[in-house]
């Protein structure tokens, strides 16, 4: 497919409806030992969307799950999947035999190492550290903090940790109430911006389990998009290179340096700024040295 990736994505952990030998009693139990019934909550109300109940895979059946979706791959030569949840999901099953947050992990590690060694590719969501080893491509990446007044300045921990290990890649920029601030903190620590997109028609989810998703018609995006593609061509080398240092130069602006040498620098400000040769734009960026 013209050299891009193809993932496809799956859930393990998730049981929405009976199938595949699963079923709710595969499910995890709550300290009642009752099954333990997720739901999502409406955004309008705040009350629960019953149409979305589902159960969490007890840990014990995760290898068994994963190796018949493997062989499932294999016979369809398909030699890379992306996992949801698996990787960024802990939790306890307080059956009679019960497990333990931490025992879950060390389920969902041996499940991804037996992935990883079967499939050429592996893509995980929101990655946990337990996952690190075991990821090419990890979505989701955080590019805020938890922005509590208690804390100073944001810290690129992750993207330093794992820059230059997994491809790093953001959550939907299309979904942030920010557009440009979110651009620009991908540009600041490295990570490869995402988009949820359609093909569709921007009302074809109307009435659907899945009106959940505003605003993802490629149509509307299109020439945003391209825009933003456009500024990141000049940063083509640094992609997939790792984040070996970063500062704060002043309030609002900040500079990234990465393996080979480059240096970032990323301007918040409403005014441009010069630092020693560089003009670096408003709400913008560009590599030291240059000058727009």
């Amino acid at each position: 497919m013209a050299g891009v990736p193809f993932y496809p994505i799956y859930d393990p952990i998730t049981i929405k409806k009976s199938g595949n030998g699963y079923r709710a009693i595969h499910g995890v139990r709550n300290v009642s030992r009752s099954a333990s019934i997720q739901y999502d909550y409406l955004l309008t109300t705040g009350a629960k969307d019953s149409g979305s109940a589902r159960y969490l895979i007890s840990p014990k059946y995760e290898e068994k799950i994963i190796n018949s979706l493997l062989k499932s791959a294999e016979k369809r030569n398909v030699d890379a999947l992306g996992f949801a949840s698996l990787a960024n999901h802990i939790y306890s099953d307080f059956r009679r035999e019960s497990i333990s947050a931490n025992e879950t992990g060390a389920y969902w590690e041996e499940a991804l190492k037996i992935a990883a060694d079967s499939l050429d590719k592996l893509l995980l969501e929101g990655a946990y550290a337990y996952a690190f080893p075991y990821a090419d491509g990890i979505t989701d990446v955080p590019v805020f903090s938890s922005q509590y007044d208690i804390e100073d300045e944001t810290v690129p921990f992750y993207q330093m940790v794992m820059g230059g290990t997994a491809a790093l890649y953001s959550e939907p920029l299309n979904e942030s109430g920010n557009i440009r601030e979110m651009f620009l903190h991908c540009v600041e620590y490295g990570v490869s911006p995402s988009f949820l997109l359609m093909a569709a028609a921007p009302d074809t989810l109307q009435e659907t389990d899945y009106q959940k998703f505003y605003s993802i018609a490629w149509s509307d995006w299109k020439e945003e998009i391209e825009e933003m593609l456009g500024e990141l061509s000049t940063l083509d080398n640094v992609c997939g290179q790792a984040l070996v240092q970063h500062r704060k130069v002043s309030d609002g602006v900040y500079e990234s340096t990465y393996q080979d040498g480059t240096v970032i620098y990323v301007n918040y400000q409403k005014e441009s700024i010069r630092i020693g040769d560089t003009l670096v734009p408003a709400m913008g960026f560009m590599r030291e040295g240059e000058v727009k």
